[in-house]
């Protein structure tokens, strides 16, 4: 029986499918889920066995030297952090916790938001992005439409297109809409050159979520972090469970904090050269048109007559396994996401679509 919601329809379900397909889990190529394309930090996995031992006691109950840590890098107190199970503990507790009377969802983007308020009893509206426009966020038509009590999410750069939007400028509607709450989900940014918003200083309207999982590689583990002012981060404190992380994960956190920063480096410097490669590897295929964007994966629209679920099976026959974005709010199944891997990796992805539409190695 599946106990997952199943308005919510995740990539990077590789343990399902590898069972499904009956292979093993290495034998799959997961473009479907946006993780770093270097795997696990390097060291950070002997960093967990030295410390395994440690799950014998109970871990900090708020994560509380993780959470100076990660203020510490950021320049920011202890008290304006919280550190969750993934980003997702929050996602789907700030709704709930601040009494906004709907929320603005900027669409195509990551479903939790909308089933997020769902559950906390919050109507929700969509501001559709423009495809004709790449997808670019416009802050000024987005300003237009907030009156005051929205809780307002923006995810930057956007999964699934991957459009990077200046964090200023994000700052700046903040502080001109003072009555909205904004949400900023910067799981991506890490990918990018772009300074965070945790940089600059946040108005009490303001709160960003940080992802672990992604930039680190450690999805299994869920970590992410929540930053804001402290008087937001008291009160959604007052409604987080104890013990949310647990201790492998804390560890894990602590680890990457304190030695990630040339992985990371490399990793942008990665995507900043293969990303316009395969953009342009994809764009000679007929009836694929990417979407330029900034992130670590590509969002791309089918032109002719193959639909996503088409393409999608038949590169799962070659254990390769991509994103239909069909359940994406306002997209189709003539759209579809792969994410950046290395690239001998990558390199058989795009030989497999080049043999499915037909076109000479």
């Amino acid at each position: 029986m599946n106990r997952i919601n199943p308005l919510v329809v995740h990539g990077g379900n590789i343990l399902a499918t590898a069972k499904a397909l009956g292979c093993a889990v290495n034998e799959l190529i997961d473009l479907s889920s946006n993780l770093t394309p270097f795997g696990t930090m390097p060291g950070l996995e002997a960093a967990l066995m030295a410390g395994l031992a440690e799950i014998r006691y109970l871990p900090e109950s708020g994560s509380e030297s993780l959470c100076a840590l990660f203020a510490e890098k950021n320049g920011i107190a202890a008290s304006q952090v919280l550190a969750g199970n993934g980003t997702t503990e929050f996602i789907y507790a700030v709704p709930a916790a601040f009494g906004c009377q709907r929320a603005m969802i900027v669409n195509p983007t990551y479903a939790d938001y909308a089933t997020a308020c769902q559950w906390a009893g919050v109507a929700a509206e969509g501001f559709p992005l423009d495809p004709a426009a790449g997808f670019r966020l416009d802050l000024a038509a987005l300003a237009a439409k907030l009156t005051g009590g929205e809780l307002v999410f923006v995810c930057n750069p956007n999964n699934p297109t991957g459009v990077l939007t200046p964090p200023a400028a994000i700052l700046d509607l903040a502080r001109n809409k003072p009555d909205s709450l904004f949400l900023v989900d910067e799981s991506y940014l890490p990918f990018t050159r772009e300074e965070s918003l945790l940089t600059l200083p946040l108005p009490e309207n303001l709160l960003v979520l940080f992802s672990a999982s992604k930039i680190y590689g450690i999805p299994g583990l869920r970590l992410g972090f929540l930053a804001g002012s402290a008087a937001r981060i008291a009160r959604l404190g007052e409604r987080v469970k104890p013990w949310g992380v647990n201790r492998l994960a804390q560890l894990a956190g602590e680890y990457a904090l304190r030695h990630g920063d040339a992985y990371c480096a490399e990793v942008v410097r990665f995507v900043e050269s293969e990303r316009p490669r395969v953009m342009a590897a994809l764009a000679a295929l007929p009836g694929v048109a990417p979407i330029d964007g900034a992130a670590n994966f590509i969002l791309s629209r089918l032109t002719g007559s193959v639909r996503a679920p088409e393409l999608k099976s038949a590169l799962l026959r070659e254990r390769i396994m991509i994103r239909d974005c069909a359940n994406f709010a306002t997209l189709d199944d003539r759209y579809f996401r792969i994410s950046l891997k290395d690239q001998a990796t990558n390199d058989r992805a795009l030989a497999a679509m080049r043999v499915f539409f037909g076109v000479a190695p």
